[in-house]
């Protein structure tokens, strides 16, 4: 178990309820279980939890999960179901629809974006326009369950989450890292073999193990007494303390004159004792029960009204009630349902292939569902269907239109299976692979292109086939044989008239070019076949070909296209995500900036929270670059938490980068150096040398800011040495200020001459700001003493207000100049503006450094004061922020995906630290952090 519970009184209304009973026989032996389950519920009102219990089939998890829901309901607590049935792990969201079933009255009270995902997610809405984003049905999830716990508290069970359908763990995932401030509990049972990728370090989490000995004797000798010694001695040992071998083994061998039945895996004999029985049955029950096994529903009427088509007969109910006592299955007047899985796995192991054919067919000629009808048809049919296959196709674009995409893919499956030509069929394979390009699963993706079989003359194929193995491959991972690949598969895509694809494939390229050091031919390549695409002048992903290939020798022509796309007004997200990082690629971030919030806040409204990661990082960086560094820690802050929902170590190292630089920037240095090495293990688990590179400049700034130069300058040399990891040649020109810094004031004032002097030669004759700018401040760094004033006037130009820490630097370095120079009285000016301009971003060791200069040049300068504000965390300043704007806490809640209880909880920690007691004193306390959340 990961984490322990405090133990709490129980409310005294329940205690006597709990003491007249333990759960029954089922549960003997399971005290440290309930008990844990009985804390969760007490503590529900102070807050909710996560609890995975796993064990083996049969282990008693599902007895757990109903005796939890006992106790629940005798506490008042509002208890909601699901369970994962396999027959349905690639229809999207059903088991999010079985638990949210008794609440979505309450689903009109939902924001329209988020009431309309969530229609649209269980196929209630005709207004769908495009895939409902699995994070805004999430974000709906959150909605509908936190409101309701605001009235009664909630017991959410999930039986069997093994077997989920992909949509429904996701929304789960997040729903359970947002549960801390709201009454709701999370209780998931799990198949142990299986594991589920989420859940954070409170997590709780327990193994079901198997019944000691007494236990399972105790257990064997109520459900099956009067056994032989014989009998009993070979049950307690074949059983090893299993629950429901315990419980159902006796059901198949109740004499010793049986004899030895050879030893099989628990499971296996589990479901041989289940198949066993169906023996004994009437042939119309086996029939019904071989229906219920192979439906995807728990229809009673479906089941019987299918049962008549097979055996031309009429059907009563009690035509199951012989299953009903031979206990395996529960019947009401609405559903059948399998007394536990292995059931129903055993009877379709039992069945022959025609049998579950039949069986099938008749299923599709009663279910009124389009959908379903045809996962029968389909299973039903043998041979080249091609009517059938044209009918699944729609069905896939259905499903894709519900963001299905996993049943999406099963069904083109089906479908290639069924068409009639060999062509048919490759082109349906190859559409599943370009929609599970997506999906993170390399296996399922080799497997659906083996399908696919291009033929050698199909060079759009070809084509098709190169991008889906290359969206498919890590980002930014050092490949150069890639580049030339890429190319040439552009090439053949425009050939065959898919410009839009052979732009994709360049732009790829282009981006291996950046992250791999690519060799100047091979970005001339790149260059040279987007030419021949003859795209405009203002194309996206033209423009960011140009940037990736040759950042510093096309900035000039890449900063006006990108002026030019920032005064046409607003973007699609993605669209502005792509110029914004082409922004930052050049060093335009102050133009990266705004298309990055443009691109944050669609991202944001759509819910599209992986996307969402890493445009927070690209904005960021840029945000800490202009000195909006209150911005960049809050972009950085949630950049690295969706990242980590989202399972990408590539985004959450690149946000923990730029934490660890704005803290060393700021002389937060032990901070500084713990962000910098946890980035330094997730960039070496991904190969992502780019981000090494990015780590190399922070620590290079870091440590010119304690004063260790000769450090900062090992550090940054390393971007330039092509034999070491972080050797990146697109990101060398970024570290211009800061090598220079390092490199004069370590005795290599030589190497920062020949970098000055590179850097000027590629990006002649306009350089963007910035890089002109930086350009400045090295050249009056090793300047004689003739020029140095005239480098240091230029640099602190009209261009420097968009860069405030470089500004800073400008201005201490001149005012340290004019010092030198035996100028005090010059010197003060250019003094105090880099101390204010430092004390503004919190830079305190450069805040220090410039009161230093000041005292030797003759002026006192009293130390900065901190700010209230500066004890909140980056997410209590933004939800502080949003507050003060006049944001209700659900407003808040739906921006940031917590619920509003949550940000209720954050907003008194908030009033805790700054000493307020209400919203209406936040207005003054934050007038001074910065600027306001966008």
């Amino acid at each position: 178990m990961a984490k322990r519970l405090k133990k709490t009184t129980p409310p005294q209304r329940n205690q006597h309820a709990r003491a007249q009973r333990s759960g029954g026989p089922n549960l003997l032996g399971r005290e440290v279980e309930l008990a844990l389950i009985d804390q969760l519920l007490d503590r529900i009102h102070d807050g909710g939890a996560t609890l995975f219990i796993s064990g083996a089939p049969g282990i008693g998890k599902s007895a757990l999960l109903e005796e939890a829901k006992d106790r629940a309901r005798e506490r008042d607590i509002v208890v909601l179901g699901m369970t994962g049935v396999l027959a349905e792990v690639n229809l999207a969201f059903a088991g999010l629809q079985q638990a949210l079933r008794p609440l979505m009255k309450q689903s009109k009270a939902l924001p329209p974006r988020q009431q309309s995902a969530l229609l649209n997610a269980f196929g209630l809405s005709e207004e769908a326009a495009e895939p409902p984003d699995v994070w805004l049905v999430a974000l709906a999830t959150l909605t509908l369950l936190t409101e309701s716990a605001t009235h009664k508290p909630i017991l959410l069970v999930v039986d069997d989450a093994q077997w989920l359908d992909e949509a429904t763990r996701d929304v789960l995932s997040f729903v359970s890292r947002r549960l801390s401030s709201d009454s709701i509990v999370l209780l998931l049972a799990l198949r142990e073999g299986f594991s589920l990728p989420f859940g954070g370090a409170d997590t709780l989490r327990h193994v079901v193990s198997a019944l000691g000995d007494v236990d399972a004797a105790r257990l064997l000798d109520i459900r099956a007494p009067g056994l032989s010694g014989k009998l009993r001695d070979r049950f307690l040992k074949e059983a090893a303390g299993n629950p429901l071998a315990l419980v159902e083994l006796p059901h198949s061998l109740r004499t010793e004159d049986d004899g030895e039945a050879p030893w099989l895996p628990l499971t296996e004999r589990l479901e041989r004792t289940f198949s066993s029985r169906l023996s004994g049955l009437p042939g119309v029950t086996q029939m019904l029960l071989n229906v219920a096994a192979e439906n995807d529903g728990t229809s009673l009427h479906e089941i019987l009204r299918a049962g008549e088509v097979l055996l031309a007969q009429n059907i009563g109910v009690d035509a199951l009630a012989p299953a009903v006592s031979a206990q395996l299955i529960d019947l009401d007047a609405m559903q059948v349902r399998f007394r536990h899985p292995l059931v129903r796995s055993a009877i379709h192991q039992a069945a022959d292939v025609a049998t579950r054919q039949r069986v099938h067919s008749a299923l599709a000629a009663i279910i009124e569902d389009q959908d379903r009808r045809l996962w029968h048809r389909a299973a039903a049919t043998v041979g080249p269907d091609d009517d059938l296959a044209a009918e699944l196709d729609l069905m896939a674009n259905r499903a894709q239109s519900r963001g299905a995409n996993t049943m999406a893919i099963e069904v083109l499956q089906i479908a290639a299976k069924l068409s009639n030509t060999a062509k048919a069929s490759r082109g349906r394979f190859l559409q599943a692979a370009e929609i599970a390009t997506d999906l993170g699963r390399p296996g399922l993706l080799e497997h659906l292109l083996r399908g696919a079989e291009v033929e050698p003359s199909d060079k759009l194929g070809i084509a098709r086939v190169g991008w889906c193995r290359e969206m498919s491959q890590p980002l930014m991972v050092n490949d150069l044989g890639k580049i030339s690949a890429l190319v040439n598969l552009a090439d053949q895509a425009r050939a065959a008239g898919a410009k839009v694809l052979a732009s994709n494939l360049l732009w790829r390229a282009a981006q291996r070019c950046w992250w791999s050091n690519a060799s100047s031919e091979l970005r001339a390549s790149v260059l040279t076949a987007a030419r021949s695409l003859e795209l405009s002048e203002l194309d996206a992903r033209g423009i960011a070909i140009s940037a990736y290939s040759e950042p510093l020798r096309r900035s000039s022509e890449v900063y006006a296209g990108l002026k030019a796309l920032s005064q046409q007004g607003s973007h699609d997200p993605h669209v502005a995500r792509i110029l914004g990082s082409t922004a930052n690629v050049i060093g335009a971030f102050d133009l990266g900036v705004s298309f990055l919030a443009e691109s944050t806040a669609g991202l944001r409204k759509q819910a599209r929270i992986g996307n969402l990661a890493r445009a927070l990082f690209a904005q960021a960086w840029a945000e800490m670059e202009v000195g909006d560094w209150i911005g960049a820690r809050r972009e950085a802050e949630e950049a690295a938490r969706f990242a980590e929902e989202t399972g990408s170590a590539v985004w959450t190292a690149a946000a923990t980068i730029v934490k660890a630089q704005l803290a060393g920037m700021q002389g937060r240095l032990e901070q500084a150096e713990t962000y910098a090495t946890e980035a330094e293990r997730l960039v070496l688990s991904t190969g992502a040398s780019f981000l090494l590179a990015m780590l190399q400049l922070g620590r290079g700034i870091t440590a010119i800011g304690a004063g260790r130069h000769l450090e900062a300058f090992e550090h940054l040399r390393r971007l330039f040495a092509p034999a070491d990891p972080a050797f990146n040649s697109g990101l060398q020109f970024f570290a211009l200020a800061d090598f220079v810094d390092a490199a004069v004031y370590s005795d290599h004032s030589a190497d920062a001459r020949r970098f000055i002097d590179e850097v000027e030669r590629i990006s002649a004759p306009d350089p963007v700001p910035w890089v002109a700018t930086m350009l400045c401040y090295g050249k009056a760094l090793i300047a004689t003493n003739e020029e140095a004033e005239q480098y240091f006037l230029k640099g602190l130009g009209p261009a420097a207000k968009n860069w405030p820490f470089l500004r800073g630097r400008l201005l201490l370095g001149y005012g340290a100049w004019l010092r030198r120079q035996r100028r005090s009285a010059d010197a003060r000016a250019p003094l105090r503006q880099a101390r204010d301009a430092f004390d503004a971003l919190g830079a305190a060791p450069w805040s220090d450094r410039a009161r230093e200069e000041l005292r030797a040049s003759g002026e006192a300068s009293l130390r900065r004061t901190a700010q209230v504000w500066e004890s909140l965390t980056p997410q209590e300043l933004h939800i502080a922020q949003l507050a003060a704007q006049g944001h209700s806490n659900k407003i808040i809640g739906a921006r940031l995906y917590l619920s509003h209880r949550t940000v209720g909880y954050h907003l008194q920690r908030v009033f805790s630290k700054i000493g307020i007691t209400s919203r209406s004193g936040l207005s003054s306390v934050l007038a001074t952090a910065g600027s306001t959340a966008q």
